[in-house]
């Protein structure tokens, strides 16, 4: 149970981390929003880019974790397994489980883009080209 509360911990912690991100981005790219809005782009053009680049970042990060967590976690079982009991404890992974955390990060990392993108899509055109 405790390694199901650590990993739900970090998985809000890194939501957090990325709903800043996006809202630091959309700050950053008001102007262009604003342009965006001068040629024609509506609320749900803003918003599809906004959460394409939240989907994107999840993807990227689960990968990462994918590509940096397995040989990891195999060289430890392999460093302890060999110092405790002589022999490399085996990597035991779960398809399912793995399925369910991309589905709820990806859902999560959507879930976290929701509000910079609602927010850039109610700025007018005249709120963006001001923004200094």
């Amino acid at each position: 149970m405790s390694l199901i509360s650590m990993s739900v911990l970090m998985a809000i912690v890194g939501l957090l981390g990325l709903a800043s991100a996006q809202g630091i981005s959309v700050a950053e790219r008001t102007r262009e929003f604003g342009i965006m809005r001068t040629i024609g782009g509506t609320n749900g053009v803003i918003i599809r880019n906004i959460l394409s680049e939240g989907l994107f970042i999840g993807f990227l990060s689960v990968a990462a974790a994918i590509l940096l967590s397995l040989p990891l976690t195999m060289g430890i079982g392999r460093l302890v397994g060999t110092m405790s009991f002589g022999l490399p404890l085996p990597l035991m992974l779960s398809h399912s489980g793995l399925a369910i955390w991309l589905a709820i990060l990806i859902f999560g990392s959507t879930a976290a883009s929701l509000v910079p993108a609602f927010r850039a899509a109610r700025l007018t055109i005249r709120e963006t080209l001001a923004y200094i």
